[in-house]
């Protein structure tokens, strides 16, 4: 009878362990996600336009959760999607100029989310508000070299180039779901579309995202 009780009590006490493990109602979470941030292609003034190819996405997040259906949080992600441009001159006469390279994208946003179900596995909705730096890397100006007295390299020449690059406003939604497993840890994939304000330089851009999170909860 005593081991009956023993084991009765073992089990119970196993069984809230999971059940808070999977809780997580007042608990933080700290993640890593990676994306695919599909194409987009936007037409501008007097027949200037650009490419972007799709491209994988990384960055990461911190949320906390109000209770299991409630959470808010922040993130940053970083891509480099590759691009093709036509840029028409101002004058009208000259030569349409083509241009191939690599955007440098960097997004820091906040977030809300909800989580359809109390259990560990719901489905879930979330949108979020955030802003993007948007990195041509064409020079806008000529380069510019200095030289200076390093304490650990010695004497050192530089060339630095500014370039083309704008900050921009976002907003994005998705419908995913999410598996929170007994080890504190919790899976996330999701389908969702990021819309970014390009201020009527062209049509704002729509990007589709197929998304992988990967958190510990704490």
């Amino acid at each position: 009878m005593k081991r009956v009780l023993l084991l009765a009590a073992a089990l119970c006490f196993s069984g809230t362990a999971i059940a808070q493990q999977n809780d997580r109602d007042d608990m933080w979470e700290f993640g890593l996600l990676i994306f695919n941030q599909g194409s987009e292609d936007l037409n501008g003034a007097d027949d200037s336009s650009i490419d972007v190819d799709s491209t994988l996405a990384y960055g990461l997040t911190l949320a906390y959760n109000f209770n299991n259906h409630f959470a808010l949080g922040g993130e940053l992600s970083w891509s480099s999607p590759d691009y093709d441009a036509i840029i028409i001159p101002d004058d009208g006469v000259g030569i349409p100029q083509e241009i191939n390279h690599e955007l440098s994208i960097f997004s820091y946003s906040l977030k809300g989310t909800f989580n359809l179900l109390d259990g560990p596995f719901t489905p879930y909705a979330e949108v979020g508000l955030g802003w993007a730096n948007v990195d041509s890397n064409i020079a806008d100006q000529p380069p510019v070299t200095g030289c200076w007295w390093d304490p650990w390299w010695g004497y050192i020449c530089d060339t630095f180039y500014s370039t083309y690059n704008k900050t921009r406003e976002f907003y994005n939604g998705a419908l995913g779901l999410r598996w929170d497993l007994d080890n504190g840890m919790s899976m996330k994939g999701s389908y969702g579309v990021q819309q970014l304000d390009t201020s009527k330089s062209t049509e704002d851009a729509s990007f589709d995202m197929i998304r992988f999170d990967l958190t510990w909860r704490f």
